[in-house]
């Protein structure tokens, strides 16, 4: 992707971008810089400065917490028309987590002292960025519980619809899940052996359907009817 139309294009379908007229998302387009990542890869590490925002163009990423003893926490999955690396972008900070590339991924990159010419020129920007900021940590305080008080079936079940909605957002639609059952642990933060359990009784309720090496929802609203339970 190296046209600044195509980029414009691509701006104008992320919420944080809109409320720009054809001239400043021009302008901010000629700003981003496109890089790709292979399925697997390590896009961010915890702990690193932090100096730019990821806008993902195509593919999934995931967003982790990885402890000095190996052992990694999966925060939240983003899929096309998604950002991340806003927290330390704002502060300065170091990175507070983990990015991994789920998929084949491109980015375009917007630099920290581009972003901040960009906020300081458009209120309704700045607006944008609170509203998602906020819709960010009320999903970390979900989650939170979602570890604290969800059974390991029902966190496979949810994270199974974080992902299909990173996809898909329409939850009429079947779609497939390239990924292991051991990605997939990894994602819930459970044990491979339940995470085979469960997607056994999904199957049994034809929610899923799973074949070596992918899953295939099914019936997303029958998912979610787990959490429920």
């Amino acid at each position: 992707m190296t046209s600044e139309t195509a980029r414009s294009a691509v701006l104008r379908q992320v919420f944080f971008f809109q409320g720009l007229d054809d001239q400043q998302l021009h302008q901010v387009a000629a700003l981003l810089k496109d890089v790709r990542y292979q399925r697997g890869a390590i896009i961010v590490h915890q702990g690193d400065p932090g100096g730019c925002l990821y806008l993902i163009v195509a593919g999934r990423v995931r967003i982790y917490l990885a402890h000095p003893d190996g052992r990694e926490v999966t925060v939240r999955v983003y899929g096309k028309g998604a950002f991340f690396g806003e927290f330390s972008v704002i502060d300065a900070a170091p990175r507070s987590a983990s990015v991994a590339a789920l998929d084949d991924v491109l980015l375009l990159v917007l630099y920290r002292s581009d972003l901040m010419d960009v906020l300081q020129n458009n209120f309704q920007l700045v607006q944008h960025l609170l509203t998602i900021l906020t819709e960010r940590l009320r999903y970390t305080t979900q989650y939170s519980e979602q570890l604290a008080f969800m059974t390991a079936p029902q966190r496979v079940a949810a994270t199974l619809l974080q992902l299909a909605t990173a996809i898909v957002p329409d939850p009429s639609a079947p779609i497939r899940l390239e990924l292991t059952q051991h990605e997939l642990a990894t994602l819930t933060n459970t044990t491979r052996e339940w995470v085979n359990r469960s997607l056994r009784d999904f199957a049994a309720q034809q929610l899923v359907q799973v074949e070596r090496g992918s899953v295939s929802i099914l019936d997303q609203n029958g998912l979610r009817r787990l959490l429920d339970g």
